[in-house]
This record gives C-alpha cells, sequence and structure tokens, in this order.
C-alpha cells in the first residue's frame, strides 16, 4: 500500500472541485461559441444572401422616386425617377426588372411567389422561394 505523506491529505478532492468551477466557468461560454456558429452558418444560407443582394440593390432604385405604383394586381412596381421608368416585378421563379418596359435582367432567381403592396408611404415586399422559405422587406418612401 502506498503511503500518502500528511500534508498531502484532500489535495485529489480539492484539485477536482478546483477542475468542476473552471469547466463550470467555461461552460457557457462553449454554449454561446455553439449558438454563434449555428446562427453564422444558417446566415450563409445563398437563398438569404442572393434576398439581402437583392433588398438593397431595391432599395437604391427607391431613393429619389418621382412616382411609384403597383402592377400586375401586386405582382410587381412600376418606379419613375429622373425621366427613367423601372419595372421590377415577379416572373415564373424569378423576380426581374425592366427599363422602359424592354429587357429582362433577373434581380432575383428560385422565387415562387413575390407580391409587392405599397400601403401609404411604405413599400411591402413579401416573397416566397421555391424551398419553403419566406422573407419580407418594408421600405419607407420619401418625396426627393
Amino acid at each position: 500500500m502506498p503511503r500518502v505523506a500528511k500534508d498531502e491529505r484532500g489535495f485529489a478532492f480539492f484539485g477536482s472541485l478546483v477542475d468542476l468551477m473552471v469547466l463550470m466557468l467555461l461552460l457557457p461560454l462553449i454554449a454561446l461559441f455553439f449558438s454563434f456558429a449555428v446562427s453564422f452558418s444558417e446566415s450563409l444560407d445563398p437563398k438569404i444572401l442572393e434576398w439581402q443582394l437583392f433588398a438593397e440593390e431595391l432599395k437604391v432604385y427607391l431613393r429619389g422616386v418621382d412616382s411609384i405604383a403597383e402592377i400586375n394586381n401586386g405582382g410587381g412596381i412600376r418606379i419613375s425617377r429622373n425621366g427613367e421608368e423601372y419595372d421590377i416585378e415577379s416572373y415564373p421563379q424569378l423576380i426581374r426588372k425592366q427599363k422602359f418596359r424592354q429587357g429582362h435582367e433577373p434581380m432575383l432567381t428560385g422565387v415562387e411567389s413575390c407580391s409587392f403592396r405599397i400601403d401609404g408611404t411604405k413599400l411591402i415586399v413579401h416573397a416566397k422561394f421555391l424551398n419553403g422559405s419566406t422573407e419580407e422587406a418594408e421600405y419607407v418612401l420619401t418625396n426627393p
């Protein structure tokens, strides 16, 4: 049987308590790290990134508008600004932009349906994607 020196009695118990306290201090940080990692990986979804790019691009077209109107029963909007006219509308599986009703520039793909609603000084855009997810953006319209 090994001999234990008198001044080392209880050392293993005390060391275990210190290890347990350190673990209890670090567990919340580990949980926060994993929750951040999960939310970060969800934000890298290509559809969400594409939606955010579309929302920012639409914001640029809404700056300094002379007039804005719903078209196609809420399936799109017509924006007039600086003598130019843009139609941004829902089309099968995408949202497209046309200048002076010519051309066809895709702005957002993989869209099952999209609605544009003007409510006073607000524009509300609601999109449903082919994968079942939905996104919504709200813009405040101001006069130039």
